[in-house]
């Protein structure tokens, strides 16, 4: 009885298991494709946008959704298709008026997520649109690689378009986000031809994110805008000291989705260019004081910033005040879902929204530092944590730093 009682449950769970691994039954939307008329805009332009959406999914969407069009954050047009069948697509047109330089368009199909799909995070396509008065010759740039030498960085640009691309050609370095360097290629890259270019830079201690990109404003058309950037984490000595605080800043994968659409950055740009630049305005505000920030899990002992997708309105963050620093492994938080719902901030542009996720993550790891709330202001302003806009130019008040270079200061005799 027992041999049978077994072989039942057995039988029971393998029959379930069957069940829970059928495909589940839900439409799906996606953005297919995005074509330009004309496909090379040149500044003040009238450009049609064409953008095919279609339901990959197993079922109808039996219902009205929304196609939304951004041209760099600027909502451009808003479309409603009505039901769309399995494997059934429609086009969605759109006018823009170009703007000279490079831009991100992005189209988003159901952005208020009235469908239930199968798949929730194929709804949006980005498209990088470089609207010159240059003509178009068929060139497409792409960077390839990065040494990073003492006094400069080293990349291999190539060319592997169909066609010349004309001097001059800039190259960029982007360092944590920021653009520290331009340098121009004066002669002429033909289909296939490749060269190396050197980007003057003095190192900086610390881990960085370098990133080396051709035509970094938008000057070139080319027949693919999104491959001309080359992005690497480094490490350069020295090496922290004993004395030093060690902080890693922790993105949840729950709060790249809002970053994604609060900014509307493809994810690369979000990863290589928008989140290094929060830490680099951190480096900023602790500026003297021995604490090293981290984007990559560091070794051994640290605490640690958590940017989280919570949403808990009106609070931005919240950490724990330890006097002293006495605790090397504190946890404190940054809530990017109540950055998101909050109409001010969410609307904020990208350069500006760093900072000011920046200024709440500085605040909080003051409060894993020891500080308490100031009333004289600066970053331990009582309010940042609801309304970081008032500590947006702020620096730590002359006691706050301090203590902070008390309890921390640059020079160890311990390593």
């Amino acid at each position: 009885m027992i041999r049978l009682k077994t072989v039942l449950i057995l039988a029971i769970a393998l029959g379930s298991a069957g069940a829970w691994a059928r495909q589940p039954e839900a439409p799906d939307l996606i953005v297919q494709a995005v074509k330009l008329s004309p496909p090379y805009p040149k500044p003040a332009s009238k450009v049609q946008i064409v953008a095919t959406v279609q339901n990959v999914g197993t079922r109808p969407t039996n219902d009205t959704f929304v196609v939304e069009f951004k041209a760099n954050r600027v909502q451009i047009a808003v479309f409603f298709l009505s039901d769309l069948a399995p494997g059934q697509s429609a086009d969605v047109t759109a006018e823009w008026d170009g703007t000279a330089g490079e831009t991100i368009l992005r189209v988003a199909v159901d952005p208020f997520r009235r469908i239930s799909e199968l798949d929730e995070t194929n709804n949006i396509f980005h498209k990088i649109i470089n609207v010159t008065a240059r003509e178009f010759t068929g060139a497409d740039l792409v960077t390839n690689g990065l040494q990073a030498q003492p006094e400069s960085v080293r990349a291999l640009v190539k060319n592997i378009g169909t066609g010349p691309a004309l001097p001059p050609i800039p190259v960029g370095l982007y360092v944590d986000g920021e653009l520290v360097q331009t340098v121009i290629v004066e002669q002429e890259l033909s289909s296939g031809a490749e060269i190396v270019v050197s980007v003057p830079w003095g190192r900086e201690a610390g881990e960085k994110v370098l990133r080396v990109k051709a035509d970094p404003l938008g000057e070139i058309p080319e027949t693919d805008e999104s491959n001309n950037a080359w992005s690497d984490y480094f490490e350069f000595a020295p090496t922290p000291n004993a004395c030093a605080q060690i902080v890693s800043l922790e993105f949840a994968l729950g709060s790249l989705p809002l970053l994604e659409e609060m900014t509307s950055l493809p994810k690369d740009e979000l990863l290589f260019g928008f989140i290094p630049a929060i830490r680099r305005q951190m480096e900023r505000d602790y500026e003297g004081v021995n604490v090293r920030f981290y984007l990559r899990q560091p070794m051994g002992v640290f605490s640690r910033i958590l940017f989280s997708p919570e949403n808990r309105l009106p609070i931005l963050g919240l950490a724990p005040l330890d006097y002293g620093n006495f605790r090397k492994n504190d946890t404190g938080y940054v809530f990017i879902g109540s950055f998101h719902a909050n109409r001010g901030l969410r609307l904020a542009p990208p350069p500006l929204l760093a900072i000011l996720i920046a200024k709440v993550a500085s605040h909080e790891l003051g409060h894993m530092l020891g500080l308490e709330h100031n009333p004289n202001g600066g970053i331990m302003n009582a309010q940042a944590e609801i309304n970081p806009y008032l500590v947006q130019n702020e620096k730590f008040r002359p006691e706050d730093l301090e203590y902070l270079k008390r309890i921390l200061p640059m020079e160890c005799s311990g390593r």
